[in-house]
Order: structure tokens, then sequence, then C-alpha cells
């Protein structure tokens, strides 16, 4: 890379530091291009020559975070051997809930309130699709080496839930799944989405302290409910 390259994108790091750091100590709705220039002693015009706009700056950071969780729940995976489905799954959410736990002012940004006049772009979808679409193939993957058998699912899935995860898998397309395996998927989804938003945004401490005996009960209801062998 040459050196004119090397400079733009430290400065280009920096911002997004500078950044991370405002929302982190005021909230993500905090984060300005004139407060970020004077903190790293710049004049906003120079500044503009990087990102042109705030909601330019949010997408990057908003795109960094998202790539960030998928990294920490793919390598998590990966370091499980193929054919362990039941602590392929565990690894995935205890990533999840790692990562978040780790980068609350990340997870805040993806996860929290919707910063005000800020609508996220279609150029963000592909890096907030990695995590879920890496639960879709866990998913994949069991249901095709016969591990995650559609009748040993422990779920009753409604006709109207039915209707609509098949309309999910037609507008998603990937393998074929019987709806039970895609039901089971998106509750395990909710389940552990907002239990690790509970924690991260401090609503579960008042109750149990440490969350982390009430996520890895959570956890094995989720595989037991699966019938996924141990």
């Amino acid at each position: 890379m040459p050196r004119r390259e090397r400079v733009r994108q430290a400065t280009v790091e920096e911002i997004k530091a500078v950044a991370r750091a405002q929302m982190a100590a005021e909230g993500t709705a905090a984060v300005t291009l004139r407060a970020i220039a004077r903190e790293m002693g710049m004049t906003a015009p120079a500044l503009y020559r990087y990102f042109g706009s705030r909601d330019d700056l949010v997408t990057a950071l908003v795109t960094d975070a998202y790539n960030a969780l998928a990294d920490a729940m793919e390598a998590a995976v990966e370091a499980v051997p193929p054919g362990r489905h039941g602590d392929r799954v565990r690894a995935a959410f205890g990533a999840f809930r790692a990562w978040g736990l780790g980068q609350p002012t990340e997870f805040a940004l993806i996860f929290g309130s919707p910063i005000p006049g800020y609508v996220a772009p279609e150029a963000t979808r592909p890096a907030g699709l990695r995590y879920t679409d890496l639960l879709g193939r866990l998913l994949a993957d069991a249901h095709a080496d016969g591990a995650l058998d559609p009748a040993r699912i422990d779920l009753r899935v409604p006709p109207a839930l039915a209707r609509q995860v098949e309309a999910f898998q037609r507008r998603r397309g990937g393998p074929a799944l019987p709806a039970p395996v895609l039901a089971f998927g998106l509750g395990a989804w909710a389940r552990v989405h907002g239990l690790v938003t509970l924690e991260v945004f401090g609503h579960l401490a008042p109750a149990v302290g440490d969350g982390t005996a009430l996520f890895e009960q959570e956890l094995e209801v989720i595989v037991r409910q699966s019938g996924l062998p141990d």
C-alpha cells in the first residue's frame, strides 16, 4: 500500500476510534463530525475529506460492528470439529454473548435504540446478515447430517408461524429446511438475543448479578429442545 494510502487509512481508523469513544461516553446518538474534528485537532472541512457526513461515518461503524461480531462467532464455530453440532451451536451463541459483553458500545450501536435521523443503507446489509447466515448454516449442516431431525425437536409450530418461516425461507433462498427446524432456529436466536441484550444493557444484573449461569442454562435448554446429540 502506498504511504499516502496508509496515512489515509490510519486517519480513518483514528476517526472511527474517536467516534466509538464518544458513543461510549455519551451514547450512540452523540457522535458528530465537528466534535471528532476538535478531538483530533483537525478542522471540520478536513474531516469531511474522509467521511462526507455523519451518516457515512455511522454506516462505517455499523458495518465494522457487524463484521466483528460475525468474525468472533465464525472463529468460535471453526474451533469446534465438524459433526459436533450441539457444541457448534453452543460456541456460536457463546461468542455472541462474549462479543456483546466485551463490546457494549458496538452492541448498542447495532442492536440498541435507533440513532435519530439515521437510516442504515443497503450497504450495511451484507455485514448485518453474516452472523444470522452463520446460524442458518449450522442448522442446515446439522439437518443434512441427520443430527437435527424435525421429529425430535421439542416444539409445536403453530400454522401461522409455519407459513411465516416458509415465506422467510423463500425470500432468503438457501437449503430447504422443514418448518420445525426454521421455527426452532428463529426461537433460539430470539431467546439468546433477548437474554444477551438484557445483560449488556444492565437489566439482568439486579435479578441475578452475573448472568453466566442463567445463560448457560438457557443454552442447554435450547440444545436439548433441538434434539441434537451431545
